[in-house]
């Protein structure tokens, strides 16, 4: 695993002072989407200088978000997966080799795998390319080699891997002063900014035909693993598992085990996040209303119906829907609506779709 510290002081440049996005300890949307979610990824400190201080420690296994799209292509759903946070600030900008990145779908409704799409890179070179490989159920289907040539195509299946722009979008300062009484930064106070529009994260993007997640119309559940994380729709584990035993064991939980698993207590974590929040309202969520939000989100998986343009959280992902938005008002009942930053602007009409490099 990759292993970086770096000091940072509060003045630093957007990109870096942007790093304390991964305060993934913290309850609430600290962590970000996904980003150094559980202790053995990484955490952040901050002295009382205001100085942060960044340990990344599975960064290469860490990821950050995972979209599921219709594609441009006609017939087609594009999967993406971004890992290994702030590789132009924390450097490690390759991928773990010899260790499985996967796309795992279910096509049935009951959160188990029905296919995997497994992609696994060889050691980088001198230029810190690596060779990768694509299997779907086993079977090779695509290979090529990391970078912006490092788009591939064999089967019907197109496949990218390589550093992108960070597609993830969040007001962490006002976050900080709104929610947490941190610094002189709110929510919609006409200072907020967007803490990922510098960074860069390393890309993982396929695209592969509508036939493979159950055709048109069918809803198919997918999530992403490594051998350290694993992650559905965003924000999650991060949002609701507070203590840092419960968010490692919620990575190494297969999703269908999820609901019941430790006694329920992902579960009972859920129930007691949305009441506690949505007292910001005044009018906290009753425990039925609770419980039927925890039965939404669990298993998690990134629920889509094939075919149609993705919505996220609840209908895929696609890489401009605002998730901090609707989970703010969906665990707030509203109170805090929006944190006022929007869509990147560097996305691409065509694959690989994920911005270029900063």
């Amino acid at each position: 695993m990759n292993r970086s510290r770096r000091a940072l002081s509060w003045g630093a440049p957007l990109a870096i002072a942007s790093l304390i996005l991964t305060l993934g300890a913290a309850p609430l949307f600290v962590g970000a989407a996904d980003h150094l979610d559980a202790p053995s990824l990484g955490h952040v400190s901050v002295d009382s200088a205001g100085n942060v201080s960044v340990e990344k420690l599975g960064g290469q296994l860490d990821i950050n978000d995972l979209y599921v799209f219709k594609s441009a292509t006609a017939g087609m759903t594009t999967l993406a997966m971004t890992v290994n946070p702030a590789i132009n600030v924390l450097g490690s900008s390759t991928f773990a080799s010899n260790s499985a990145y996967t796309f795992n779908i279910d096509t049935t409704g009951d959160a188990r795998a029905d296919h995997r799409y497994v992609v696994t890179f060889g050691d980088a070179d001198a230029r810190g390319i690596q060779h990768y490989v694509v299997k779907a159920d086993d079977k090779a289907v695509a290979s090529g080699f990391t970078g912006a040539k490092g788009i591939s195509q064999s089967r019907g299946v197109r496949a990218f891997a390589g550093p992108r722009s960070d597609p993830f979008f969040f007001d962490l300062i006002g976050f900080l002063g709104s929610v947490k009484g941190q610094g002189v930064r709110r929510f919609d106070d006409g200072s907020q900014s967007d803490f990922f529009i510098g960074l860069n994260t390393l890309g993982i993007v396929l695209e592969v035909p509508n036939a493979a997640l159950g055709g048109n119309g069918n809803v198919a559940g997918v999530w992403a693993t490594t051998a350290a994380d694993q992650m559905g729709r965003p924000a999650i584990n991060t949002v609701f598992n507070a203590a840092g035993a419960d968010k490692e064991a919620f990575n190494h939980t297969a999703p269908a085990d999820q609901p019941t698993a430790m006694g329920g207590k992902f579960r009972n974590n859920m129930i007691a996040v949305f009441k506690a929040l949505s007292a910001l309202s005044g009018n906290s969520y009753t425990d039925a209303e609770a419980a039927g939000f925890a039965d939404l989100l669990l298993p998690d998986v990134l629920t889509y119906t094939v075919g149609t343009p993705a919505a996220g959280p609840l209908n895929g992902r696609g890489l401009g829907d605002d998730v901090i938005d609707f989970e703010l008002n969906l665990v707030t009942r509203g109170a805090v609506p929006t944190d006022m930053v929007y869509a990147h602007t560097d996305y691409l009409a065509s694959f690989p779709y994920l911005g270029n490099p900063h």
